[in-house]
């Protein structure tokens, strides 16, 4: 809801494909180094107050920026700012909430685990959008709507750092190192020898940067074939990419007993890539609807099998450290992405460029 927002205000005041790219820019740029951080932190600290704390930053961070909004004094740059320190927290939050969950269950249901937890996000993206486009298009004058959808995301974001303040779990190995660039020279290391969570880790990179990045540009398709980007038709389409999402979790959770991961993890990536192609050709809206759903779950069928595989191999002491690597997909490749097919579309336009870089997933996916 948060980001489809920030989009949607980013475009209403600018219309620029660029400036949107500028806003994964923003989320990006901390994301590069504080992912590493919060990862080694991660493996040494309470990952459940460290994942709290994180989150309730967030909270208030969007309390700001709707602040802004409701005022009527918002800027671009205000935008920009609060995705760049939003970008920050995540950065601390995504490798703890990686690291808490192998804890919590028996290691031989670990692939139906990861798969009931990727469903979170795609989850929140079939109602959350819809939400957020009927408060946008119909709450107040011109931008009061998402400022009402950024103050419940806030509210949404300290229920759960509530939630998070009733958990007790039981302890966890920690790392041995020490000092801080040890254990995150150790944990690089570590990941530079393993060959399978190489390739895993920079596939994912590779899917984010030339695939999911693809959401950056969902108000310019919105408003080429539909006329204008409105907040619903843009929910419209984030809300299919999440049911696409939740659809490939279930059904790659629900194989959990299966031996040939590689051509599962495969054929999501290459599929993936092949249906952005067709996306940015697709003539009619409703294409486009049916093609994120199919998308998103072609994604979620690799992300979830190759998460699963990472959780079985890697020991906890490194978890938060390797799940930090991991995490950069979301937190620095998928924005810098947005940025350079922000900056594509600007020079050769929305269709052209997500063809070229779709084509690069698939490419990229059959080279691995």
């Amino acid at each position: 809801m948060a980001m489809m927002t920030q989009m949607w205000l980013i475009f209403d005041l600018t219309g620029s494909a660029l400036q949107l790219g500028l806003l994964g820019l923003a989320r990006a740029i901390p994301g590069v180094v504080l992912n590493l951080v919060g990862g080694v932190l991660a493996d040494k600290v309470d990952q459940r107050k460290l994942l709290m704390y994180s989150t309730m930053g967030m909270a208030g961070l969007y309390s700001v920026l709707a602040t802004l909004t409701v005022a009527g004094v918002l800027e671009v740059w205000h935008v920009l700012s609060v995705v760049f320190f939003t970008g920050a927290f995540e950065a601390f939050q995504q490798p703890s909430r990686q690291s808490i969950f192998p804890n919590l269950i028996d290691r031989k249901d670990m692939m139906s685990a990861v798969g009931l937890n990727s469903t979170i996000h795609p989850g929140t993206r079939i109602f959350a959008p819809l939400i957020a486009g009927v408060l946008i298009d119909h709450v107040g004058m011109k931008h009061e709507g998402a400022a009402t959808a950024l103050y419940l995301v806030a509210g949404l974001n300290l229920v759960f750092s509530f939630a998070l303040f009733k958990i007790h779990m039981a302890p966890v190995k920690r790392t041995n190192s020490t000092g801080g660039f040890q254990s995150l020279t150790q944990g690089m290391w570590y990941v530079a020898n393993n060959r399978i969570f190489m390739l895993l880790i920079l596939t994912s990179f590779s899917n984010a940067i030339f695939g999911m990045a693809h959401v950056t540009l969902l108000p310019v398709f919105t408003e080429k074939l539909m006329g204008e980007s409105t907040g619903f038709y843009l929910a419209l389409l984030t809300s299919a990419g999440g049911v696409g999402g939740l659809t490939g979790a279930f059904f790659a959770g629900s194989l959990g007993s299966i031996r040939r991961r590689g051509w599962l993890m495969l054929g999501g990536a290459c599929n993936f890539g092949a249906v952005l192609i067709l996306f940015a050709i697709a003539p009619v809206f409703w294409m486009l609807v049916g093609l994120e759903w199919l998308a998103s779950a072609s994604s979620q069928m690799f992300s979830v099998t190759a998460q699963s595989t990472l959780h079985g191999l890697v020991p906890d002491e490194y978890r938060g450290r390797v799940m930090g690597l991991w995490g950069m997909t979301h937190t620095v490749a998928q924005p810098l992405g947005g940025l350079q097919l922000g900056a594509l579309a600007n020079a050769i336009g929305a269709t052209s460029a997500l063809v070229i870089s779709g084509s690069f997933a698939v490419v990229f996916a059959l080279g691995g």
